[in-house]
């Protein structure tokens, strides 16, 4: 998930359509893989789909795609999400220094308590889902 400043922040270019957001974003995708297939010694694509891009409208959306992120270990069974050390949510619920927006995040779930509840909930239900067996 990445955050970019408010419009008016945002470079001339972009902001009157001369340049597209995405093609940043392309451009360092491209590089990274590039990079990697140098050193490596491989070809190909590192990524199986294309970037996709979703507007992020409501505070609700958003509280949905933190959750997501966050479980998601969970969700594929790598790791728990509240171990995961590639996922934002210890950074989150520590009080060490961090770049992330802590406060702002932390705010959109009213406490730091109702985030760990909302993460636990989330995984909860993705354990039972998990434990399925199809016929």
């Amino acid at each position: 998930m990445v955050k970019f400043k408010d419009f008016n922040d945002l470079p001339e270019a972009i902001k009157g359509g001369k340049t597209k957001l995405h093609q940043a974003l392309s451009n360092l995708f491209n590089a990274y893989s590039k990079s990697i297939n140098k050193r490596y010694s491989r070809s190909g694509s590192l990524f199986q789909e294309h970037l996709k891009r979703n507007i992020i409208t409501d505070s609700q959306y958003l509280i949905n795609l933190i959750l997501y992120v966050n479980t998601n270990s969970s969700h594929h069974k790598i790791s728990n999400f509240e171990n995961y050390q590639y996922a934002s949510y210890q950074t989150l619920i520590s009080k060490n220094d961090t770049f992330l927006s802590r406060k702002k995040v932390i705010d959109l779930f009213a406490t730091k308590d109702n985030f760990i509840y909302a993460h636990q909930q989330k995984n909860f239900k993705i354990e039972i889902l998990n434990n399925i067996e199809l016929e």
